[in-house]
């Protein structure tokens, strides 16, 4: 069974990752160009998603939003999304999840001096609240990821390189429950009024 469950999470990460390129191709054709714009599209597109059983497991999921002193309360977070996933199986059953800072830096292109040194504020005001925060970078070919401590800790202003993490790989181990933190919960979210997220969730009938 645990390897079913394995195969299970490999394949909603997939699911995952084919809504990633379809929201990073809109924004390569033009269709969306702002990063909370990407980012709805990002959210609606795994909401798409997570709506069928995948591998074995059925998944369900709900769009969080504020739409009040967003702007305040993402520079007092740092993130500009939750990501909140739980899952209830006879071998796992959590629930946890992540904060996100999205960005859009195209790759090989350097950031200014005055974004870098926002990006590293933010990296540590959700540190602060938890270790599992996460930068996105949004590309015309892909979006890579990274952990907030890797970027907060690098002096590269080239943001795609200390990306390092595919998309695919990020919701992998997101899934499997290797990274997460159990206090971040869609209640949080409503806690920290940060400006968008997702909660997923994933069942295996009895």
């Amino acid at each position: 069974m645990e390897i079913q469950l394995e195969k299970a999470f490999r394949e909603a990460a997939h699911a995952a990752d084919r809504a990633v390129s379809a929201a990073m191709a809109k924004y390569a054709s033009g269709y969306i160009t702002d990063e909370d714009d990407i980012t709805g599209a990002l959210i609606g597109r795994l909401d798409a998603a997570f709506d069928e059983n995948i591998g074995g497991v059925n998944w369900s999921s709900s769009i969080l939003r504020h739409r009040k002193g967003v702007a305040a309360q993402e520079k007092k977070t740092g993130a500009d999304m939750l990501f909140h996933v739980s899952i209830e199986t006879p071998q796992l059953t959590y629930s946890k999840g992540v904060l996100i800072q999205s960005k859009r830096v195209d790759d090989g292109v350097e950031m200014t001096a005055s974004s870098h040194k926002e990006l590293l504020s933010q990296c540590d005001k959700m540190l602060n609240i938890t270790p599992d925060s996460f930068i996105f970078n949004y590309t015309k070919s892909a979006m890579r990821c990274a952990s907030a401590n890797r970027i907060a800790g690098a002096s590269n202003r080239i943001l795609n390189d200390s990306c390092n993490l595919t998309s695919y790989r990020f919701f992998l181990e997101l899934f499997r429950c290797t990274t997460g933190d159990r206090r971040i919960t869609s209640a949080k979210f409503d806690d920290l009024q940060i400006p968008q997220g997702i909660a997923i969730k994933g069942t295996i009938g009895q």
